[in-house]
């Protein structure tokens, strides 16, 4: 078992954990910045833990705001982008699965 702590105070991410099938990124969004279109060759699951985002789908067109306690699944590949309403926290977890 290991446990790892994550920095509050870095510069937009940090990968947390780094495998051939799996990275968990940490991600500190300041107010009004915006990660801006992108997709992934991995299954994605984002999850806020401080603060608020807007999560963009691009192929469905929407937004939806996420809070800590909600989260959004992805298949591979999908294009979606982030916004910070507030000061933000996102974990994103990236796994190939089999």
């Amino acid at each position: 078992m290991e446990f790892i702590k994550t920095n509050p105070n870095i510069d937009l991410y940090e990968n947390v954990v780094e495998t051939t099938s799996q990275v968990v990124t940490h991600l500190v969004i300041p107010r009004g910045k915006e990660i801006a279109e992108h997709h992934a060759p991995y299954d994605v699951i984002v999850v806020p833990i401080k603060g608020a985002v807007i999560f963009g789908d691009v192929a469905g067109n929407r937004e939806e705001k996420l809070v800590p306690g909600d989260l959004v699944k992805m298949k591979p590949n999908e294009h979606h982008y982030l916004k910070a309403v507030e000061d933000a926290e996102v974990i994103v977890i990236k796994s190939k699965l089999a």
